[in-house]
């Protein structure tokens, strides 16, 4: 009887975040066996870094674009989903200041060595609102978001003509299509990042040891801290104050979706499981729609509170104070780039690296973030998986019932 061959080990075939810890693990033995001399592996996380910056910029704007031409704004009842998600990421920026600025973890990583020239010589921040709008239009992110919209308006403007429309028909697919080759060609740089990951993690190890390891558990503390307290303080609000709904149904329904999410690390991948949970907690239909699938890219206050509170860490750890009005201005900076990027895997990254740029701050630490990103990560997915959950009882209790199912109605018609 013949046996099946066995497979040999292919680390390319393991999962994302499995390929991380691998390379984490190969970097941390080389850097700490070899020491310094292994410091030039850290232009591979440099190079790889600036690729994803590279990419980001066209995947952000076709992925704006994108929500645009095929109408997934124009839902009735998505005034609402706004508010709530402005709410909503209102909060989630306000926690990731406090918890930034009270206990600044930044404090426990000093990367000041590692700061490139360019930045060193950086003059203070400008805190006037102008310098910040300035500096916010300056950034090739923010040209990308506002060309988006521009183009968007104008092909809806001129599909209100019968020439316009015909004219205008072929670009919603054209634009669709590149969405799909942009995300393609990110998802093969992203698979780079256990590269990255190997040359920082041996590059930092190598230089100075292990003492950069507290920084890092700061970071992953503070994170979890903030995106905590926001569950607390903001969703639980809708829950209990705003939808009348106890605590322990709610938990109970959401229990399976956020332990899925959690597992799986992706919202977006959670949705059948959510829509499950929001149908056994009574949710109208429409409402559940509007939150769930409308609402997809605006409910990722996992990821608007990390970006915040990473660019905060790392401003501190490489020595930069950003003023208030600066770390307004990266925190709607982090808005924009979460919304655009929101249902791409691994948008956290790219995101992260977009708003990093328009800050002009170095992305060069990132890699060093991934090492301990595969438990911030999916905190993040629980977070925003609760997202979908409290918008959607929200919009239910600001809007009533009666007009969410209207909503589900005009949907389709």
């Amino acid at each position: 009887m013949e046996t099946a061959p066995r497979r040999r080990w292919n680390p390319l075939r393991l999962p994302l975040y499995q390929q991380i810890l691998v390379a984490l693990c190969i970097g941390a033995a080389l850097g700490l066996t070899l020491g310094p001399q292994v410091a030039p592996l850290g232009v591979l996380a440099k190079w790889i870094i600036e690729l994803i910056k590279l990419l980001a910029i066209p995947l952000l704007f076709l992925a704006i674009l994108d929500g645009v031409l095929s109408h997934a704004f124009a839902v009735r009842g998505v005034g609402a989903l706004f508010a709530i998600s402005a709410g909503n990421a209102t909060g989630a920026i306000l926690i990731a200041l406090v918890v930034s600025n009270v206990f600044r973890p930044g404090q426990w990583l000093d990367l000041r060595h590692a700061l490139p020239p360019s930045a060193k010589a950086m003059p203070a921040v400008d805190a006037s609102p102008g310098h910040i709008a300035a500096l916010l239009l300056g950034s090739p992110m923010v040209l990308a978001i506002l060309l988006a919209l521009a183009v968007g308006i104008l092909v809806w403007l001129l599909q209100r003509v019968e020439l316009g429309k015909r004219a205008t028909a072929p670009l919603s697919g054209w634009v669709a299509a590149g969405l799909k080759v942009a995300m393609r060609l990110m998802g093969w740089v992203v698979r780079l990042t256990p590269l990255a990951v190997f040359g920082a993690v041996a590059k930092v190890l190598g230089e100075h040891g292990l003492s950069m390891m507290g920084g890092l558990a700061a970071y992953v503390g503070f994170c979890v801290l903030g995106m905590g307290l926001h569950v607390l303080l903001v969703y639980h609000t809708w829950v209990v104050l705003v939808a009348g709904i106890p605590l322990r149904r709610f938990w109970k329904a959401s229990r399976e979706p956020v332990v899925y999410g959690f597992g799986i690390n992706s919202s977006l991948a959670t949705l059948p499981v959510t829509l499950q949970a929001l149908e056994d907690l009574k949710v109208s239909p429409g409402a559940a729609r509007l939150s769930a699938c409308v609402g997809t890219n605006f409910n990722n206050d996992g990821i608007l509170l990390y970006e915040v509170v990473a660019v905060l860490f790392l401003a501190q750890a490489y020595g930069i104070e950003l003023s208030l009005a600066s770390q307004l201005g990266a925190a709607v900076v982090a808005v924009a780039a979460t919304i655009g990027v929101g249902g791409i895997p691994e948008a956290g990254i790219i995101s992260l690296s977009l708003v990093l740029g328009a800050l002009h701050l170095p992305a060069e630490a990132i890699p060093l973030l991934l090492t301990v990103d595969w438990v911030v990560a999916r905190c993040r997915s629980a977070v925003n998986v609760l997202g979908d959950l409290s918008v959607a009882v929200a919009i239910d209790a600001v809007r009533g019932k009666d007009a969410a199912v209207a909503a589900q109605e005009g949907d389709a018609a």
